[in-house]
């Protein structure tokens, strides 16, 4: 019997199809993953008392702001996926969009982050190490928002350069049964699920 594109539940934040690569369903649950961990990192910033508040949370504006658009084109992903429509050229579409979008929303919430620089810094004294921005002496849970940034852009990237590296059937849905980013790998060194599957088929004793 012919497999239908069912979705799976596989992962946190998937809705893909239940043959759909690892290596997609890895890219937007980073993606996704990014968004709810910016939305909690914002909630306990504001809840959490501590000094330079709103400065602090001028450093969430960025994954904020473009978690917005990006978790809205990963949902238009999955669902054309689920569908079978979700060809190579509209996927690479889709991470132009995302890239376009974020650099946008990046340049609001840089200026977000510039009204929020407080007007007096702290004292920086001679010899004292550390990570300051804006006059600011970066702490412990500021890094990490840091950090939470620097990852959203990596994983945009990532999901622009896995667009342009995938393997497209020549009509139809992209191939999501992993023969995508075969860099660096001949046709014929498949994985050894692959290489079960094409047994079973030239079985004739095997029935689907």
């Amino acid at each position: 019997m012919p497999s239908m594109n069912l979705p799976t539940s596989f992962g946190p934040f998937s809705a893909l199809p239940r043959d759909a690569s690892p290596r997609l369903r890895i890219i937007q649950n980073c993606q996704m993953g990014i968004a709810v961990l910016a939305v909690v990192a914002a909630f306990f910033t504001l809840v959490i008392p501590s000094e330079r508040k709103f400065f602090t949370l001028s450093l969430l504006y960025t994954p904020l702001l473009t978690s917005i658009t990006t978790v809205y084109l990963v949902r238009r992903e999955q669902r054309r996926a689920v569908a079978g429509t979700l060809s190579k050229q509209r996927y690479i579409k889709y991470q132009c969009f995302k890239m376009a979008a974020a650099i946008g929303m990046s340049i609001i919430g840089f200026i977000g982050h510039v009204a929020s620089t407080p007007a007096k810094g702290d004292a920086h004294f001679a010899g004292e190490r550390g990570l300051w921005i804006s006059g600011v002496k970066i702490n412990t849970w500021q890094g990490l928002l840091l950090w939470l940034n620097f990852f959203n852009w990596v994983f945009l990237w990532a999901s622009l350069f896995y667009s342009c590296c995938m393997t497209g059937r020549q009509q139809g849905s992209i191939a999501l049964t992993g023969e995508e980013a075969r860099i660096g790998i001949n046709p014929e060194e498949a994985d050894d699920e692959a290489v079960a599957r094409a047994l079973q088929a030239e079985d004739p004793n095997w029935q689907g």
